[in-house]
């Protein structure tokens, strides 16, 4: 790319921003002045994945609303059966752990 003749001045005052634009400078003018577009972009790019987490929010929605009544009494008969087992041995568990902390230590 050839490079026009400038005066001295003109020169420097494109380095100065050309510089100041790589430095991500907020208040860049000219060289590009893409603030605008990136924020744009940016808004953009937000707007976007909000509308992919609501339709994804809506397909899992929808898939839990699809799944069939004899999973969900299956999925209750089995937590059923862990409460009762729990609770059934919950009171030997106790006075196991309470012997076992009363029990004389032998040395």
């Amino acid at each position: 790319m050839a490079v026009k003749k400038r005066p001295r001045a003109a020169r420097e005052a494109l380095a100065q921003q050309a510089a100041a634009t790589r430095r991500n400078a907020p208040g860049r003018r000219f060289v590009g002045d893409a603030r605008e577009q990136s924020e744009r972009a940016r808004r953009e790019e937000r707007a976007r994945v909000t509308r992919m987490a609501e339709i994804d929010r809506a397909v899992r929605r929808a898939a839990s609303l699809t799944m069939p009544l004899t999973v969900v009494f299956a999925e209750l008969v089995d937590d059923s059966v862990r409460l009762a087992r729990t609770l059934v041995a919950a009171p030997f568990r106790i006075a196991n752990a309470l012997r076992a902390m009363w029990r004389p230590r032998e040395a």
